[in-house]
């Protein structure tokens, strides 16, 4: 039977906290055993079969453009929206894919945010500030998908050699 990628850290892991760190007494050594554990925790979530974070990150992206286009179309019928990427089936899509998609979703917000700053005359302050809300919440929100997707750093372990 296989083991999933995160039983496989989780075991490498449990090794060296139950194996090597009960062995070790010098406090340097301990200290990089524990950053070697908490760049084992960062694989686990960020590996190359461990898609699921930017799969939800695009996803936000694209929910956030379409938004965007239809704010625009609703409110402000008479202004041009520029041309927006399409969105993808993003189950099946590959880790290389996902990040091209990132990337691309990315950009468009960062172009948005100067056509907003062009045509904040034609939109109206009420909603230019509406949509620049509506690109920024989707940028901070990338953010916090990165965090909650991101093991608590072992520093304190690093620099003292002890479990806190």
């Amino acid at each position: 039977m296989n083991n999933s990628f995160a039983r496989l850290i989780d075991g490498m892991n449990a090794t060296l906290r139950e194996e090597v760190l009960t062995r070790l007494h010098d406090e340097f050594a301990r200290g990089q055993v524990y950053g070697v554990i908490n760049l084992l925790n960062t694989f686990k979530v960020r590996a190359d079969w461990s898609a699921g974070f930017l799969r939800e990150q695009v996803g936000k992206h694209f929910d956030t453009l379409d938004r965007f286009a239809a704010l625009v179309r609703d409110r402000a019928p008479a202004v041009r929206l520029p041309e927006l990427p399409a969105r993808p089936a993003l189950e099946c899509a590959s880790v290389a894919e996902l990040l091209r998609l990132r990337d691309e979703v990315n950009g468009a917000i960062c172009a948005l945010l100067g056509w907003l700053e062009a045509q904040q005359a034609g939109l109206g302050a009420p909603l230019a500030a509406e949509l620049e809300a509506l690109l920024r919440d989707s940028m901070r929100a990338e953010i916090a998908i990165e965090l909650k997707n991101s093991p608590l750093p072992l520093f304190a372990e690093m620099s003292s050699g002890r479990e806190s």
